[in-house]
């Protein structure tokens, strides 16, 4: 039986000729009721419960990047997220996640504090790491990997799965729009000014052409290319970012679908220099091809 069935909701998939979105999941995708963010820079606190598919991935017990869940068994997130200091691929067993999280707080050694109001998040082992065959730690290239839980994952009111942008149109879909970005980073760029946020953040920002990212950075001499396997998104005016720490979290449509991972920038929220994300549609096919190969082992 494949793995990858029609995806549920507003999107009508099939596994290799995506129209709107790819659901990896018999799961319904999405993330709850949607609201108008390395903390997010200009966020808000979410709602509990209104973003079910983030991941807190920890290392030595604290969170230090994000993923999304994409099905029973996988996560996707940044392929920087899995590298050592060292810029070798971390084992396995050197990274959890935490899946159902809303506040840092209500979380330590496996354990919900059900008296500040957890009510649903635990944590699991990975089994195996997957990054892109194309990625090279500390490059911006081809910066995604898949994560192999060790165990089915739990699907409950607070964990769910998201339904996955591909197909040939996506950019055209998505550039122009606005999107969601979400984490537990910092909520500025100099860490030593504050900390990393204790409640799920959530900000609203702009999706742009590559074309324009570009001129953007041209304008702040801070030249560089934005390839086809990236996409731009912030405000042109700043104030309004991923930063540190949201690495690897989950750059999502107001219809759910994630369009984006936290990739790289420069800085967080500087005006002029919108965050960069790996474009999740360009990377479909190796996902699907992927987690097919691990399920028939």
């Amino acid at each position: 039986m494949s793995p990858f069935p029609p995806c549920c909701f507003t999107f009508t998939v099939l596994r290799n000729n995506a129209q709107r979105g790819l659901l990896v999941s018999s799961v319904p995708c999405g993330g709850g009721q949607q609201q108008q963010q390395q903390r997010i820079v200009g966020g808000l606190d979410s709602t509990r419960g209104q973003i079910t598919y983030i991941a807190s991935l920890t290392k030595r017990g604290g969170h230090y990047c994000g993923a999304s869940i994409v099905n029973d068994r996988w996560l996707l997130t940044a392929g920087h997220c899995v590298c050592s200091g060292v810029n070798k691929v971390l084992r396995a067993n050197q990274i959890r996640a935490v899946l159902g999280l809303y506040r840092m707080s209500e979380f330590a050694g496996n354990r919900i504090d059900r008296a500040l109001g957890g009510d649903g998040a635990y944590e699991m082992g990975l089994r195996t790491i997957v990054p892109h065959p194309g990625y090279v730690c500390n490059k911006p290239s081809n910066d995604i990997a898949l994560l192999e839980m060790t165990q089915r994952i739990d699907f409950t009111p607070s964990v769910r799965p998201i339904c996955l942008s591909s197909g040939a149109d996506a950019s055209a879909r998505v550039e122009g729009r606005t999107a969601v970005v979400a984490g537990w980073g910092w909520q500025q760029e100099n860490r030593n000014l504050g900390d990393k946020a204790d409640t799920l953040q959530r900000a609203v920002v702009d999706v742009f052409r590559n074309e324009e990212c570009e001129s953007m950075y041209r304008r702040g001499n801070r030249s560089r290319t934005i390839a086809r396997t990236q996409l731009c998104a912030g405000k042109g005016t700043g104030g309004v970012d991923a930063c540190w720490a949201d690495s690897g979290g989950p750059l999502v449509t107001s219809d759910n679908v994630l369009i984006g991972i936290v990739s790289t920038g420069i800085g967080c929220a500087r005006p002029g220099f919108p965050g960069i994300y790996t474009r999740v549609s360009e990377y479909a096919g190796w996902i699907v091809t992927v987690i097919d190969r691990f399920n028939g082992s």
